[in-house]
């Protein structure tokens, strides 16, 4: 039944006429349903929220249903534009409709019982099943999904939320399936159909490659009238490969996440590389591009980013109608394309290119980060266009949408003095580019609010250095900002102050991240905003700290000590978190206690007792020390020794039997002493408690997939040994003795898996000060700096700058990052 039927709108005769479902023509049902009985039903909200209970009353012809959630004493009303699917979950029971031998006598087809149905909704997603008939009203689509133990689970899709849908094979595929004609004659028909209304377009694609804007634009008017279908499913109706080996191919993708079907297919050599140019071309008119002298949008390019287009494997080619037009190497990979349609707010139209060629064609309009300088040119003369074209995409009665989501007991809450941004769309986007931080390893998230009609920018710092992710039309900053501010529990009408909050992600997303979030006045009323991720993450063993083997010793001896005071030191984002982490769990066992006071708690593990400081209703640092040291602790670990109160506390707490563990904002482990003596510590109660104090930093690290090692020159090595050497006793002339013959340096050209940089993670140096005789005498009597900078090497310290020379041997840095890092 393919026309549109009218359902009518129900009377109030009666309670139950206001919950029928037409049924379709080919099936009866068996038993009515009693006047009054419990109907459960699930409802799908178009923004993903759901709703369960009973269907009190269905007006399709009004445009809305009624539902009594679970635990709610009244009804609520939805209006079914609002939604994007209904279902009644209890089977219902039917049996066939007996048709007369005169209304079958006619058919070709006899009536199948199942027929395989796909729908395709709004936002590009799409659902595929079996349905026992089905009605198309003009309120949307009413399907008849068979329940494995009997009867149909009846289905509805409100007409606002779907784009298309198809119930049953296509003619040709029905002919084949009966051996009424074999596969070769329907794909003969096909094309002299093709050739009869002039549009040989499939053929062409299948076999040339399109290289110029206007072939591009004949292809995408062919693939627009095409429905979906997977590559799979298209290989199969070629007759390329059958259902078992499709099958294997998906074991095996579902190991390899991160590798497309058809590359699996193709590695498997199952299909060829033109075969399944051929399939996705000819079955789902998919235009395949040469890049290698194709004329480029530059306004496309610049509607996304690098860091995208690498990580997916995509180039952006031309705009179209209002879409953008993408090469990607794999077409059918809806991660890919939902990426490009959240960063442009646009719709995707897909093409397919070889990997080879979007590679070259990716350095060739991008470079290293950012966009070409031409595509930034356009990206700034168009900018005003783009900003409306964002809005106009996301355009929703914000109204309506937040009545819905208060069904769920969610409130809509942004603030935008200009614009209003959907929320749906919002939310999507901020909970993504959360989860992309996440997985990338990203340390800090920074939104970066710019004057005027200047987009706003958002930045990651990963490994040290910030790298663009995305920029956001002007007009959508409030909102955005706005968004966070709710997430963070902040107050949103506040722009004039700073303000510090935190994310709990995993009410919002899939991902266990916590954030801590910073928000800063700028100029002209504006705002910034920082977030820094701090996933829920377990401690690193010492072995893995990159400790030089008589550090690692040395910390494991002072652990075992049953008292005393160990201060890990360095500059914000230098790791002292993870060390301090990595040391207790060294120690970690079920016969010590262990309290640790933490701000924020990045770290979890499993036996320690972590407690969350609250400066602002007096929680301190130094109140949860006193209050540890009446708990029977064994060891302490204070987050940081920011004050005087702070500090004494804990050298207190080192000489009455406690193992004290904190952290210093100090550059080097001398250093470190000077400054608690600078904070008016008594110096003979601090020497006899301090153990140790380690100073540490986190260069980057050479990429281990394109390092490769290369020969030193005389006079670089001659300067090395110069730095080496530098500030201690030591004769660059002996150092160099000792790295002849065996001294190499290494560089990291850059490859796909460093994204080109030559750079991929971040290593530790460290110096280990250990308190001897000779320096506690000297803190005693506060001597200078430089006396205990040469008593603590003559007691065996390494320096940071030496400890990063001798990974740079190692092949683990180069002397450019621990230059960077250390003075």
């Amino acid at each position: 039944m393919d026309d549109k039927t009218e359902v009518p709108a129900p009377t109030p005769a009666t309670a139950r006429a206001t919950r029928e479902w037409p049924l379709p023509p080919m099936l009866n049902q068996v038993t009515p349903e009693a006047a009054g009985a419990r109907v459960e039903c699930r409802v799908l909200m178009a923004h993903g929220g759901r709703m369960a209970g009973a269907l009190k009353r269905f007006e399709p012809g009004a445009g809305r249903l009624s539902v009594l959630a679970e635990g709610e004493n009244s009804e609520s009303v939805l209006e079914l534009d609002l939604l994007r699917s209904v279902s009644l979950p209890v089977p219902l029971a039917v049996r066939p409709r007996e048709v007369p031998l005169t209304e079958r006598g006619g058919a070709v087809f006899p009536h199948s019982e199942r027929q395989v149905f796909f729908v395709e909704f709004t936002d590009g997603e799409h659902l595929t099943g079996e349905t026992m008939g089905h009605v198309l009203a003009s309120c949307g689509l009413f399907l008849y999904e068979p329940h494995p133990e009997g009867g149909v689970v009846r289905l509805f899709f409100p007409k606002a939320a779907l784009r298309g849908h198809r119930i049953g094979l296509p003619i040709g595929e029905m002919l084949v399936r009966d051996n009424l004609v074999a596969s070769a004659d329907v794909l003969a028909a096909v094309d002299k159909q093709r050739d009869l209304r002039r549009q040989r377009i499939g053929d062409y694609l299948a076999s040339e490659l399109i290289v110029t804007r206007e072939q591009l634009e004949a292809a995408i008017v062919h693939q627009e009238g095409r429905p979906l279908m997977r590559i799979g499913e298209a290989l199969i109706q070629l007759g390329l490969i059958n259902d078992a080996q499709l099958r294997a191919a998906l074991e095996r993708q579902a190991k390899d996440r991160g590798k497309p079907l058809g590359r699996i297919l193709t590695e498997m050599g199952l299909v060829a590389e033109d075969q399944m140019r051929e399939a996705l071309a000819r079955k789902l008119g998919i235009p395949f591009v040469g890049l290698a002298g194709f004329n480029f949008d530059p306004v496309a390019i610049s509607l996304v980013g690098s860091r995208v287009a690498r990580r997916r494997s995509l180039i952006p080619l031309c705009l179209h109608d209002g879409a953008i037009v993408v090469a990607f190497e794999d077409p059918l990979d809806a991660a890919a394309v939902e990426d490009v349609r959240f960063l442009t707010q646009r719709r995707v139209i897909p093409a397919m290119a070889a990997r080879e060629e979007i590679a070259a064609a990716i350095a060739a309009q991008y470079g290293s980060y950012g966009a070409s300088a031409k595509a930034r040119l356009a990206a700034e003369e168009t900018s005003e266009r783009h900003e409306y074209e964002f809005h106009r995409a996301s355009d929703v009665d914000v109204d309506r949408l937040a009545a819905s989501l208060r069904v769920e007991d969610k409130a809509l809450a942004i603030a935008d003095d200009s614009q209003e941004v959907a929320e749906s769309a919002l939310v999507q986007l901020v909970n993504k580019m959360i989860l992309d931080a996440w997985r990338d390893g990203v340390s800090d998230i920074h939104v970066e609010s710019n004057p005027e009609k200047l987009p706003t920018l958002i930045r990651f710092r990963k490994d040290g250095t910030l790298v663009d992710y995305l920029e956001l039309p002007a007009g959508s900053r409030n909102a955005l900002i706005s968004r966070i501010k709710v997430m963070s529990q902040l107050d949103i009408s506040e722009r004039r102050k700073p303000q510090d909050g935190k994310i709990n992600f995993r009410q919002f997303g899939p991902a266990d991240i916590e954030l801590r979030v910073a928000t800063i006045p700028t100029n002209s009323g504006l705002e910034d905003v920082v977030m820094r991720l701090l996933a829920g993450s377990k401690s690193v063993p010492m072995g893995s700290l990159g400790l030089a083997p008589a550090s690692l010793q040395a910390l494991e001896r002072i652990m075992s000590r049953p008292y005393g005071l160990v201060i890990v030191c360095g500059p914000t984002g230098s790791g002292k978190t993870t060390t301090l982490h990595s040391l207790l769990s060294s120690i970690n066992k079920p016969g010590r206690k262990i309290w640790t006071a933490e701000d924020p708690i990045e770290i979890t593990q499993p036996g320690l007792r972590q407690v969350q400081v609250h400066a602002k209703i007096g929680w301190t640092f130094a109140a949860a020390l006193r209050s540890f040291l009446r708990a029977d602790p064994d060891v302490i670990m204070v987050g940081e020794m920011r004050d005087t109160e702070t500090t004494r506390a804990g050298i207190e707490a080192s000489l009455t039997g406690h193992l004290v563990l904190s952290t210093l904002h100090t550059n080097s482990a001398p250093e470190s002493i000077v400054r608690l003596l600078d904070l008016g510590m008594d110096p003979f109660n601090f020497a006899d408690a301090l153990l140790a104090v380690l100073a540490q930093r986190l260069p980057k690290a050479l990429c281990p997939h394109c390092r490769e090692p290369r020969g030193p020159g005389e006079d670089e090595l001659e300067d090395l040994a110069a730095e080496y050497c530098e500030g201690t006793s030591l004769a660059p002339g002996d150092v160099l003795a000792r790295w002849h013959g065996t001294a190499k340096l290494y560089r990291a050209p850059g490859c796909v898996q460093c994204n080109g940089t030559g750079h991929l993670g971040r290593i530790g140096i460290h110096e280990l000060l250990v308190m001897t005789p000779t320096l506690r005498h000297l803190v005693q009597t506060r001597a200078p700096l430089g006396e205990l900078v040469r008593a603590a090497q003559a007691g065996g310290m390494v320096g940071l700058k030496q400890d990063g020379i001798e990974k740079v041997l190692a092949g683990l840095t180069d002397i450019g990052n621990v230059r960077a890092v250390c003075l």
